[in-house]
C-alpha cells in the first residue's frame, strides 16, 4: 500500500498537543492509524453488506397450519357465534369470516375426502358415507391416500398430526394408519359419536377410553391438540395439526361440566321450517314427508339442545389450542382454519340431517386467521375443496393439476372472489338399495326413528343466484330424473321450486339451459377443467 503524504497545513490541526512539528509532513505514526481505521471501517462495511445480502436473502420460516374441524355444524340453523363466544373473539375477531362458504359433497365422508384432497366426490370416489361409492374403503380403493394435505406436507419438511374423527368406514380397518401422518389419533370405533366408551388409534397403539367426565371425546382431542403444538413448536420444524372432534353431531351431548347450563333449547323455526306445502319438492320427500315430520317433532328439540350443549367444549377446545400456539410463541406465524365438514337441516323442509343441496346441509362456517389476514367478512364464495389449495400455497407447495379446488389466498389478500358456482353432489342409493340407506346408526339402538333416512343420488349447480339440481342421478336414466331450480334472490329460503310445473319450465327455459350447460361442464370435471 502507498504511504500517504499529508500536506502540513491540513495535518497540523489534527497533531497530539505538544508534538514539535518540524515543517515535514508526518507519515510513519498518523497515517499508519488512519490506514488501520480505514481499513476497519472497509473489513466492518464489507460485514454489514454480507451480512444485510443475507438477509435479504433468507426465506421467512414457514407458517405452521391448524385446522379444527366441526362435524355437521351449519351456519343457518345454528347461531354459531353466539353459542361459541371464544371462538367468534379469538378467530372471528381477528380473522376474516367467508359468509358464503359452502359444502359440495354434504355428508360426512365424502365432505371429509374432498377437504383432504381438493377434489370434488365423482374424483375421489366418495360420494356418501358406505356402499359402492362412500366410506373409508372407497377412499382408499380410489388411491387418494397418496395425495392428501398431509402427504403433501409431510414430503415438503412439516410435521403432521390428527386427532379425533378421520372416515367414516375406519372402524372397519381399525389398525390402518394412513400415509403422511406422523402423529395419529384416529377414532376407530362408532361410540365416538357418543363421546364415551370410544377406542382411539395412537400411532398403532389401541387406547380405549371410558366414561370419565376426562374421556370427553373433544376434551381428548384439546389434549392432543396442545400436546401436539408444545411438541412441534419444541421441534424446529414448520407443522400441520388437523383437530376434528364430533361435536356437534348427533347424539353427542355436552360435557358434564356443561350440562347444568346447557338447559333445553328448541330449534329455530326459520320459514322453511317443516315446510307446509313440499308439493313443488321432489317425489321421494313428497312420499316420506309425514315420517319426516313425525320424527322431527320427536326428536329436533332434543337434537338441538345437545347441539348447543356440545359446541361449548368445543369452543374451549379453540381457546386451547389458540392459547398454546401464544404460550410457544407459534400464533403470529401460525394460519388457523375453523370449519365444518357439512350442514345441517334441523327441520328445514321437513329434513332433520345433511346431504342435500339445500342451503342448511351445504352452509357451513369458515374463518380464517393467519399472517397477512385481516379482520374482515366477505362475501366471495368458498368450498371445501379450496381449503386444500388454500394450504398448499401457504406452504409454498404448488397445487397439483389433479386438485379441483381453487387457492383463497387472493380473497385473504383482499382480493375478489375465485369462483361463482360450484358442484353439489351426492351419491345416494347405498347398500340397501334404491329407496334409501340408513346412515350412522348409533350403538345398542335398534329403532328406525334415531336413524337418518338416507335421500337419492344428485347432481346440482349452485351459483351466486341459483340453486339447480338433478335428481335420480344414479338411479334413473336421464328422462326420468327430477328437477329443482330455485332463485336465491327472490326465495333464499327455497320455498318454490320454478320448474315444478310445465308453465315454470317454459318461462325459465333460457335460465335452465345456461344452468345445464354449467352442469355438464363441473358434472366429471378434473383440476382445471373444474375451476
Amino acid at each position: 500500500m502507498p504511504r500517504i503524504s499529508v500536506p502540513i497545513a491540513s495535518y497540523k490541526e489534527h497533531t497530539d498537543p505538544g508534538r514539535a512539528v518540524t515543517g515535514e509532513p508526518h507519515v510513519a505514526v498518523r497515517p499508519r492509524r488512519a490506514t488501520i481505521v480505514a481499513l476497519i471501517v472497509a473489513v466492518f462495511l464489507s460485514v454489514a453488506a454480507v451480512l444485510t445480502s443475507g438477509v435479504a436473502r433468507a426465506e421467512p420460516p414457514r407458517p405452521n397450519i391448524v385446522v379444527i374441524l366441526a362435524d355437521d355444524l351449519d351456519s343457518r340453523t345454528t347461531d354459531v357465534w353466539q353459542a361459541m363466544p371464544r371462538t367468534a373473539r379469538l378467530l372471528r375477531g381477528r380473522g376474516m369470516e367467508f359468509t358464503n362458504s359452502f359444502a359440495p359433497m354434504p355428508i360426512c365422508c365424502a365432505a371429509r375426502s374432498s377437504l383432504l384432497t381438493g377434489k370434488y366426490g365423482h374424483n375421489t370416489g366418495v360420494l356418501t358415507n358406505a356402499g359402492p361409492v362412500g366410506g373409508f374403503d372407497s377412499f382408499v380403493r380410489n388411491g387418494n391416500e397418496r395425495s392428501t394435505i398431509a402427504t403433501y406436507l409431510q414430503g415438503a419438511g412439516y410435521r403432521t398430526g390428527m386427532a379425533g374423527k378421520y372416515l367414516n368406514g375406519l372402524e372397519n380397518s381399525p389398525a390402518h394408519i394412513p400415509p403422511g401422518w406422523d402423529d395419529w389419533n384416529a377414532g376407530v370405533t362408532l361410540s365416538l359419536y357418543t363421546g364415551y366408551g370410544y377406542t382411539l388409534n395412537e400411532n398403532g397403539r389401541m387406547v380405549p377410553y371410558g366414561i370419565r367426565p376426562d374421556d370427553y371425546e373433544t376434551d381428548v382431542v384439546a389434549r392432543k391438540s396442545v400436546d401436539f403444538i408444545r411438541a412441534s413448536a419444541h421441534s424446529g420444524k414448520p407443522f400441520f395439526w388437523y383437530a376434528a372432534s364430533t361435536a356437534p353431531h348427533f347424539p353427542l351431548p355436552a360435557a358434564p361440566r356443561h350440562l347444568a347450563s346447557s338447559p333445553w333449547t328448541p330449534a329455530h323455526h326459520l320459514p322453511n321450517f317443516q315446510e307446509a306445502d313440499v308439493s313443488d319438492k321432489p317425489s321421494w320427500l313428497i312420499d316420506t314427508a309425514g315420517v319426516r315430520a313425525a320424527t322431527i317433532a320427536a326428536t329436533n328439540d332434543l337434537d338441538n339442545t345437545n347441539r348447543l350443549g356440545s359446541l361449548k367444549a368445543l369452543d374451549e377446545m379453540v381457546e386451547a389450542i389458540v392459547g398454546e400456539l401464544s404460550r410457544t410463541g407459534q400464533l403470529d406465524n401460525t394460519y388457523l382454519v375453523f370449519t365444518s365438514d357439512n350442514g345441517y337441516s334441523l327441520g328445514a323442509h321437513r329434513l332433520t340431517q345433511k346431504m342435500v343441496p339445500y342451503e342448511e346441509s351445504i352452509r357451513i362456517p369458515l374463518v380464517i386467521t393467519g399472517p397477512g389476514v385481516r379482520p374482515a367478512r366477505t362475501s366471495s364464495m368458498a368450498t371445501t375443496i379450496d381449503l386444500m389449495p388454500t394450504i398448499l400455497t401457504w406452504a409454498g407447495i404448488p397445487i397439483p393439476n389433479a386438485v379441483d379446488g381453487q387457492s383463497l389466498t387472493p380473497v385473504l389478500a383482499g382480493g375478489g372472489p375465485v369462483r361463482r358456482d360450484f358442484l353439489a353432489e351426492y351419491g345416494g342409493a347405498g347398500a340397501l338399495g334404491l329407496d334409501g340407506i340408513f346412515q350412522e346408526p348409533i350403538p345398542g339402538r335398534r329403532t328406525a326413528g334415531i336413524y337418518a333416512v338416507d335421500v337419492p343420488s344428485y347432481v346440482a349447480v349452485r351459483s351466486d343466484r341459483y340453486l339447480y339440481v338433478r335428481w335420480y342421478e344414479r338411479e334413473r336414466p336421464l328422462a326420468e330424473r327430477e328437477y329443482e331450480l330455485y332463485d336465491l334472490r327472490s326465495d333464499p329460503w327455497q320455498l318454490t321450486n320454478l320448474i315444478k310445473t310445465p308453465a315454470g319450465r317454459e318461462r325459465y327455459a333460457v335460465v335452465v339451459a345456461q344452468l345445464d350447460h354449467r352442469l355438464a361442464q363441473l358434472d366429471g370435471c378434473s383440476g382445471d377443467g373444474c375451476r
